[in-house]
């Protein structure tokens, strides 16, 4: 037993379970609370960066409000991953199924739990408006996603759309530091800032670095500092296109990550550090492009390059 615990990632170990552990921006937290307070749930539409809790914040969101509105209700709740088939057959089979069956025991509502909504086909988000229009009186939609422009329009307009991006630092270092001295790790402040920097607000991200460093004495050094993201931008401003081509390869090697994970931590230095470059077009750009993981990354940085030397 203890060893399969010892075996679960950090992230489901440390996932919060109480809708008030969860790091969320101030004026989200509102909303959930009016959510609860008031009783009113409407159909809702979470879209940010990965890891910043949009999931564990709707689980436990629904968690709660059963607790207080929906006590004798089982199975009210439905979760699926709508990227593990793409398709149309998800809404026709298992949601449909889902919002039509009936539970003489329970008169609550009933929720759609639909994650990953940005990979599914333009046809499929339209037959998850038609089934959200014929059966609103008693099923509220939860869907999340990473890229909210992916999503039609006109299904966007059913929903509360919410975004998750920016997160409180403070908040995060505190959750961090729990994990950490839970795990009795030896990590002082210094490296816990560091590696808040490296993922911004990705928790996710931030928990697995330490996990998979726990036991590396020299995790401090495995850090992607600032001044090698400033070495890169220099590089580029100077159309060094080869040498930054380069810089990204022994950045993949040095520190074990991918290339699209390094092109897209320098993306987030830039957004942090360079404002008067950013544009929602550049943004927009940029996303559709780590979205697609058969991008070619050589087209992403000729992208970067026009636009930072403009």
């Amino acid at each position: 037993m203890n060893n399969i615990i010892e075996n679960i990632p950090w992230v489901e170990k440390y996932r919060p379970s109480k809708f008030n552990d969860i790091v969320l921006d101030p004026s989200n937290r509102v909303i959930f609370e009016n959510i609860l307070k008031t009783g009113y749930f409407p159909n809702l539409l979470f879209y940010g960066p990965p890891g910043t809790g949009k999931t564990t914040t709707i689980m436990n969101l629904i968690t709660d409000y059963n607790n207080k509105y929906n006590k004798n209700c089982k199975g009210s709740v439905i979760h699926l991953n709508a990227s593990d088939e793409r398709g149309i057959d998800i809404i026709r089979n298992q949601i449909f199924q889902f919002v039509r069956s009936n539970n003489f025991f329970c008169k609550g509502l009933k929720f759609v739990i639909l994650d990953e909504v940005d990979y599914m086909t333009k046809n499929a988000q339209h037959a998850l408006k038609y089934l959200l229009q014929i059966s609103s009186y008693n099923v509220r939609y939860c869907l999340i996603c990473n890229y909210i422009s992916k999503i039609d329009e006109s299904l966007k307009n059913e929903f509360i759309c919410i975004r998750f991006n920016q997160l409180p630092q403070t908040d995060i270092h505190l959750f961090i530091k729990q994990i950490i001295d839970s795990e009795k790790l030896n990590i002082d402040i210094n490296t816990i800032e560091m590696i808040q920097k490296m993922y911004n607000s990705d928790i996710r991200s931030m928990i697995n670095f330490i996990q998979l460093h726990q036991n590396y004495e020299g995790m401090k050094t495995n850090i992607i500092t600032n001044k090698i993201w400033e070495d890169m931008h220099k590089t580029l401003k100077e159309n060094k296109t080869p040498e930054f081509h380069k810089f990204i390869q022994e950045i993949c090697i040095q520190y074990n990550i991918d290339k699209k994970t390094v092109i897209k931590q320098y993306y987030n230095y830039i957004i942090r550090n360079y404002p008067s470059i950013i544009t929602i077009e550049y943004l927009n750009n940029i996303e559709a492009i780590l979205h697609n993981d058969g991008s070619n990354i050589a087209n992403m940085i000729n992208y970067m390059k026009e636009i930072e030397n403009k």
